[in-house]
C-alpha cells in the first residue's frame, strides 16, 4: 500500500520539525525550505523533469545538486537528498507546505483572506488582522486581501475552514429570506 502525497509531506515534515526544534535550527531552516518553494513555484517543470523519466539520475542530479548546494541546513540537505533517493521528489512541495502549517501551528499563526468591496488600504488591513487575531487567539494574522464590489459593502474573512460573512449582500440576503417567510 502506498501513501498519498498528504501522508507522505505530514510524516516527513513532522520528523524534520521534531528535529530541527530539538536542534534549535527550525527558523533557518524553514527559511531554506521557502527558498526552495520559491524555485520550484517559479519552474514547476524542475520537479516534473526530477520525477520524470526523461533523464536518467545523474541529469536529474546535476539539476537537484545546486538545489541542495543553496540551502545551509544539513537537514534539509538531508530532506532533499532521501526523497530523490526515494523516488518522492515529487512531494518535496507538499512537505515543504505542511511543515510550514506545522510551523504556523506551533507559533500561533494564520494565514486569512479578506474580501471587500473596494481595496484596503495598509492601516485598514493591519487592524482588521489585528482585530481578527483577538478574535480568535492568534499570534499572529497573515491577512491577504481581495475586492470583489459584488459583497457591496463590509468584509468577508476566510481562514481554513471558518468563513466570517460580515457582507452587506449577505445581511440583504437574510433580510430578504426573513421577508418571504
Amino acid at each position: 500500500m502506498s501513501l498519498s502525497k498528504l501522508d507522505v509531506a505530514k510524516r516527513y515534515s513532522k520528523a524534520l520539525y521534531e528535529i530541527l526544534e530539538s536542534d534549535n535550527n527550525v527558523d533557518a531552516a524553514r527559511d531554506d525550505l521557502n527558498a526552495i518553494k520559491d524555485v520550484l513555484l517559479a519552474d514547476p517543470e524542475l520537479e516534473v523533469a526530477l520525477s520524470g523519466v526523461s533523464l536518467d539520475n545523474s541529469q536529474k542530479e546535476s539539476l537537484l545538486n545546486p538545489l541542495i548546494d543553496a540551502v545551509s541546513s544539513q537537514y534539509v540537505k538531508n530532506l532533499i537528498t532521501m526523497l530523490f533517493e526515494y523516488h518522492r521528489i515529487n512531494d518535496l512541495g507538499a512537505v515543504i507546505d505542511e511543515f510550514n502549517n506545522l510551523y504556523n501551528e506551533k507559533h500561533g499563526i494564520v494565514k486569512a483572506e479578506a474580501i471587500t468591496a473596494i481595496p484596503l488600504s495598509d492601516t485598514e488591513r493591519d487592524n482588521l488582522a489585528t482585530a481578527f487575531g483577538k478574535r480568535i487567539n492568534a499570534k499572529q494574522v497573515e491577512l491577504s486581501t481581495k475586492t470583489n464590489p459584488d459583497i457591496i459593502g463590509g468584509v468577508i474573512l476566510r481562514s481554513s475552514d471558518v468563513v466570517f460573512d460580515g457582507s452587506i449582500r449577505t445581511k440583504i440576503e437574510q433580510v430578504k429570506r426573513l421577508l418571504l417567510k
